[in-house]
């Protein structure tokens, strides 16, 4: 007769012992997680929170609303208005933007915190228009620091101010001289063309020394050469941060699909055409030691020394500053001036 071994329950089932050793672990587990959780409930309690700002999708964050919601601006201006909020904070993919309305909460930026803001977004508008991150607005870490330290030392400090006084006071007479001179003629005035324009030429006499890159009118009013250059500088201004669809998705961008790059390299063609003469002649004639007196911002820029004695900026330091501080100034003059010019015409 055959016998046959019997099954035991122990040979079945594991032990009890390692059933407890599972459930401890696993219990252990949890305990970890839930208590790294409240933990970091109580820490981001401590924590200012963001900025308000329009309700994020899942990895992309607000990047179809920037691509749908045409100019971007607008669509920012109008949410924040709607929020009623002054600073909001949106996001695309793992970037955060700050917009800001409120002029109190700028300055306290730029006053208090500008070394935790200086590090500049690196996007396509600012690399094109920079030269590489040449100026100080875009610029980071060390070159930052030096073109900063330059900007407020030697272009807009108030001894330089000052000192351009006379180019601005004769650029304001021109403007009174053009408006008479459309009034004589009963022609109706262009505040647009006037107010763009008379910022063009103060920044080109105070930057570059000079008001028309070609003949201009006779009547004081801009040429066919002033007015494709300044509207290239607006349209510079334009693509800055002009949120392209690369600067978020690096891997798309020599495809263009929006179309930038193009417009950009175009922009910078025309504003080259018209700079770049005047700058590598005045280059060449202080070299050469043909030019000893300093009319101009481009000449303060040129002749600007570091402590061996070698030119501080280089060529395109200077060139990219140039454009950058032409465009600033004009982006400033022509918010503010438009009641002035008004208040001239209806004084004339």
């Amino acid at each position: 007769m055959k016998l046959t071994h019997a099954t035991t329950l122990t040979d079945t089932f594991p032990s009890t012992s390692t059933s407890t050793a599972i459930v401890n672990l696993v219990v252990t587990i949890l305990s970890i997680l839930g208590f790294l959780k409240i933990y970091r409930r109580v820490a981001n309690k401590n924590l200012a929170g963001l900025p308000p700002g329009p309700s994020p999708w899942p990895i992309v964050g607000n990047l179809p609303e920037l691509l749908r919601c045409k100019p971007t601006f607008r669509w920012i201006h109008g949410f924040m208005k709607e929020m009623n909020t002054d600073i909001a904070c949106i996001r695309v993919r793992n970037t955060h933007f700050i917009p800001v309305l409120c002029p109190q909460i700028a300055r306290e930026i730029y006053k208090k915190k500008d070394a935790i803001f200086s590090t500049r977004p690196l996007t396509l508008g600012t690399q094109e228009t920079s030269g590489g991150y040449l100026t100080p607005i875009f610029a980071n870490n060390e070159q930052w620091k030096k073109m900063k330290k330059m900007l407020i030392s030697e272009v807009v400090s108030p001894a330089r101010i000052k000192w351009l006084h006379d180019k601005r006071a004769k650029e304001g007479d021109n403007l009174v001289f053009y408006v008479q001179n459309q009034y004589k003629a009963n022609k109706s005035v262009n505040l647009r063309l006037v107010t763009r324009h008379y910022c063009a030429n103060v920044s080109r006499r105070m930057f570059l020394g000079r008001r028309n890159f070609g003949r201009g009118m006779p009547d004081g009013g801009p040429g066919p050469e002033e007015i494709e250059h300044v509207d290239s500088i607006f349209n510079f201004m334009k693509y800055v941060y002009s949120f392209c669809i690369s600067d978020y998705f690096p891997f798309l961008a020599g495809l263009d699909l929006d179309g930038q790059q193009r417009s950009m390299k175009h922009i910078n063609n025309v504003i080259w055409k018209y700079h770049n003469p005047i700058i590598d002649e005045r280059i060449q004639h202080w070299r050469s030691g043909k030019r000893k007196d300093m009319d101009d911002i481009l000449d303060v820029l040129i002749t600007l020394k570091d402590p061996t004695g070698s030119p501080f900026l280089s060529d395109d330091e200077i060139r990219y500053q140039l454009v950058v501080s032409f465009s600033s100034l004009l982006n400033s003059f022509a918010s503010s001036l438009p009641p002035c010019t008004y208040m001239i015409y209806i004084a004339i």
